[in-house]
């Protein structure tokens, strides 16, 4: 295959790494938007863990609860490479077609350099996991 290559659906730490060891491109942190996965884990939870292990060695890529640019920028700043957008895209879609895709990526994209601007960084390569705070009460359970 001279292409690259991404697996998407990587829901732990040890299958980004086994994917890292095979020798895919990139992994897409997915729990496909938890519609029939409502109890797997966060990507954006797992996301850190998932770039201190394979980062450097892959592209890590966030989907799943990707609802406005500042979802965007803190995976960003959390160390995803980028962020599918297919709930919203999917929104826009089914309000306007063609029109409403490109309104849906024009507020996102909006939603993006505000959030930038309210956090005073200036580039995408100025944001740090000090951007984030992520909540608590999303974080799952401890596994007993």
């Amino acid at each position: 295959w001279p292409g690259k290559l991404a697996v998407k659906g990587v829901q732990s730490v040890a299958d980004a790494k086994a994917f890292a060891d095979a020798g895919v491109d990139a992994v897409v942190l997915s729990n496909h938007g938890g519609r029939q996965l409502d109890r797997a884990p966060v990507p954006f939870h797992l996301l850190p863990e998932v770039v201190k292990e394979v980062g450097a060695d892959l592209e890590v890529i966030v989907d799943t609860g990707i609802m406005n640019g500042a979802d965007v920028v803190a995976s960003i700043a959390m160390g995803a490479r980028f962020t599918l957008i297919g709930r919203a895209y999917l929104y826009g879609l089914m309000a306007g077609g063609r029109p409403g895709v490109d309104k849906a990526i024009s507020i996102l994209s909006e939603q993006v350099v505000r959030t930038m601007k309210l956090l005073g960084a200036h580039s995408l390569e100025e944001l740090t996991p000090d951007h984030v705070t992520q909540l608590e009460r999303l974080i799952p359970r401890a596994r007993r």
